[in-house]
């Protein structure tokens, strides 16, 4: 965690300085902050930042002026701090922003998934897998388990609209201490960061006949048995991996 804090202020602070050395920011304010913005995404594309953290680091420099030009009062940022805290703790934690599931890749993964099959959800966000699978295979028990507050109090309100499904479960806390030996599958859709210890939490602490899904995201180390095809332009495929040790 400090080493990816420490990289996103080095490419601040790095985009501020370069522009600095041509344009003066007191004097062309609106120039320099335009600047800084595109230098902070480039730095960021070079040292291989991911999807949404690119464009985070765009738009740091044009907030922090639009801020100072507006003179908010400091509960505003305060508030800022708590509600981004609670809505994207885990991208500062586990390097694994807010992905959301397209309503494709949970038809998919629900037409594959085995008969009765218990399904953990690593991550469950607003609750859209569990809800949905939950709806579209009454058959098979599903789990979801997140940890940054907002979103978890989101799925559970729409647990409680949707009818309170009794196939359908959401936990908040944290995915790593659930008993991931319940269910037959691991769903996941997190970020490159956490895949290689996902596998090995996935080896040690699931049953021999279960099954790992992961929404677009791989192993390095490991090909997986399956490829289930999506449409979607950052959604491309559910990759699946058979515990090694399981029967055919």
């Amino acid at each position: 965690m400090l080493a990816a804090l420490l990289r996103a202020l080095l490419i601040q602070l790095s985009a501020a300085l370069l522009v600095f050395y041509f344009v003066a920011p007191l004097a062309q304010p609106v120039l320099w902050c335009g600047l800084q913005a595109v230098l902070a995404l480039l730095l960021a594309s070079l040292l291989r930042q991911r999807g949404m953290a690119r464009w985070l680091h765009a738009v740091a420099g044009p907030l922090v002026l639009a801020a100072l030009w507006l003179a908010l009062p400091p509960w505003v940022y305060l508030l800022a701090f708590v509600l981004t805290y609670a809505v994207s703790r885990n991208a500062i934690t586990e390097r694994v922003p807010l992905y959301l599931s397209s309503r494709e890749s949970t038809e998919v993964l629900a037409a594959w998934l085995p008969q009765g099959a218990r399904v953990l959800d690593l991550g469950s966000g607003d609750g859209r897998v569990v809800l949905r699978l939950a709806q579209l295979r009454p058959d098979v028990q599903v789990a979801g388990v997140e940890n940054a507050m907002l979103p978890w109090l989101w799925s559970y309100c729409r647990f409680v609209l949707s009818g309170r499904p009794a196939n359908a479960r959401l936990y908040y806390g944290n995915f790593w201490q659930q008993d991931w030996a319940q269910y037959d599958v691991i769903h996941a859709f997190l970020s490159p960061a956490p895949m290689e210890k996902v596998w090995q939490y996935f080896l040690n602490k699931c049953h021999t006949n279960s099954w790992l899904i992961s929404n677009t995201f791989t192993i390095n180390t490991e090909e997986p048995a399956q490829r289930l095809p999506l449409g979607g332009i950052l959604q491309k495929e559910l990759l699946i991996w058979r515990h090694p040790h399981g029967t055919s």
